[in-house]
């Protein structure tokens, strides 16, 4: 007998020559209908002819693109054209695109979006089916405040086509379909962190500048005083003149609703351009130090900057500057209004002196022989002047 064989050595051997020979003989085969093929001019690929039409009628991609700037200096002003500019011949030197339009917000906060009208005429078009796809040169000219941004966003991506963004300097474009929600939210969480940061470093420096007594604080709605083109604080005569009016009506015994109703009366507008006058405006003209040419600052504060709400200030430190300006009023009239008003505030007999029984006013003589003596309405009864008289009396009473 022959030498016994090894079953496993023989199995093995012939199951790897034969896995070995059928990869090469398929590998071989192949080969062969690839070479076949090529011979005879390969594969003729035929598209979809629904495809083709699809691809033949596609209209343009309707583009539009939002700038802003957050203040009118010059260099802002020179990046706002340049963002236009820029925009522009980038939609219009595709010919893939169609311009809709360069939607802008010049020297506008992006906080909120509510001041931002070109961003909100944008949104609505998109709502609209106007736009496909918006361009922005970065998340944080979209906006600052990561609320109002994701919102935007989740706004425009629900839309059916939804409308994408790109974010030139971050190199993004956002489309909803989630791959690029995670960075987004960073993104505008930095933008936010660094609107923040920024509105700290703008309220210190207004401090400091408090501190020196070198701020100019806004007088838009302060009327009689103006600023010149150089930014020094001006005296307007016209207005100047109503300022006066105030004092003076109030020094012969005027209360601030009868100012009010006088001023509303011969038609003169109010600060803010209304044909009516409030109590409360003649009151706060009263009350302002600016008009004897002091200042106070930080009278007012913006506690969130997300808001930019401002707030009466409770809680920070005030800065008092004394003859910051040119006054209006004289320091010595203004202080005896100050007096007045904390008198009669306190004082209901004084009160009664300056207003009786809500129909009859005392007037106070200005000049001349009689110069501050006042005069009984000849409509008073026996006695509503007895009463008066009384008053008077009691008055001066008090005062000695």
């Amino acid at each position: 007998m022959a030498k016994p064989l090894d079953p496993k050595k023989i199995e093995s051997a012939r199951q790897y020559s034969s896995c070995a020979e059928r990869r090469e003989q398929r590998r071989k085969l192949m080969q062969d209908e690839i070479a076949e093929n090529q011979r005879s001019n390969g594969v003729i690929v035929i598209p979809p002819k629904k495809l083709q039409e699809v691809q033949q009628e596609r209209p343009k991609l309707r583009v539009a693109a939002y700038c802003r700037v957050s203040t009118q200096e010059e260099e802002q002003v020179g990046s706002f054209d340049m963002q236009v500019r820029h925009f522009t011949q980038r939609i219009e030197g595709n010919p893939d695109w169609e311009l809709v339009e360069i939607y802008q917000d010049e020297g506008i906060s992006a906080t909120t979006v509510k001041k931002r009208l070109g961003f909100q005429k944008m949104i609505a078009d998109a709502v609209d089916g106007k736009i496909d796809l918006i361009l922005t040169k970065s998340i944080s000219r979209f906006g600052r405040n990561i609320v109002d941004i994701l919102d935007n966003l989740n706004v425009l991506s629900a839309l059916n086509p939804p409308v994408s963004v790109e974010f030139e300097t971050e190199h993004i474009t956002y489309t909803g379909d989630g791959k690029n929600n995670l960075l987004i939210v960073l993104l505008s969480a930095l933008a936010e962190m660094e609107s923040q940061q920024k509105s700290e470093a703008i309220k210190a420096g207004i401090r400091w500048r408090m501190a020196e007594g070198i701020y100019k604080f806004s007088v838009q709605n302060t009327l009689g005083f103006y600023r010149d083109h150089f930014g020094r604080l001006v005296i307007e005569p016209t207005e100047a003149r109503i300022v006066e009016y105030i004092y003076e009506s109030y020094l012969e015994g005027a209360t601030p609703s009868e100012i009010a109703a006088a001023l509303t009366e011969q038609g003169i507008k109010s600060p803010m351009g209304n044909d009516s006058w409030s109590v409360g405006t003649v009151r706060s003209i009263l009350r302002n130090e600016k008009y004897c040419g002091d200042a106070l600052m930080q009278k007012t504060y913006t506690k969130d900057f997300r808001t930019h709400k401002s707030v009466k200030n409770t809680d920070l430190n005030m800065y008092f500057k004394e003859n910051h300006h040119t006054a209006i009023i004289k320091k010595e009239d203004w202080l005896k209004v100050q007096k007045l008003l904390s008198e009669r505030h306190t004082s209901p007999h004084k009160a009664k002196l300056r207003f009786l029984s809500n129909r009859f006013v005392a007037h106070r003589v200005k000049d001349g022989l009689f110069k501050g003596y006042l005069i009984l309405d000849s409509r008073w009864s026996p006695a509503e002047r007895q009463e008066f008289m009384k008053i008077v009396d009691d008055t001066q009473d008090n005062t000695k």
